[in-house]
């Protein structure tokens, strides 16, 4: 499985449950949990553990070690070195 196929499932349950009560009745009169419920919880679950595989989990982007960039950002132009473009 991958995180476009757990996306995709999480997104058909959640449209399941607007549509369908969380809670259902059996028909030995007990209540249980939608069944999209438990799959919509799956798929986050599996989309969560795929995030922090790829670092994209707020943890795992604290981990990941980042260079520092030397001189202006661009927007950060001044003017000041103008010359060392333009001799």
């Amino acid at each position: 499985m991958c995180v476009s196929s757990a996306y995709g499932r999480w997104v058909e349950a959640e449209k399941k449950l607007k549509e369908t009560p969380a809670l259902l009745r059996t028909p030995a009169g007990y209540v249980q949990a939608s069944p999209w419920m438990a799959i919509s919880n799956k798929s986050v679950e599996l989309m969560h553990k795929f995030m922090s595989e790829l670092g994209l989990s707020p943890v795992s982007r604290s981990r990941v070690a980042t260079t520092h960039h030397i001189g202006p950002k661009p927007w950060e132009f001044t003017g000041e070195d103008e010359d060392q473009f333009f001799t």
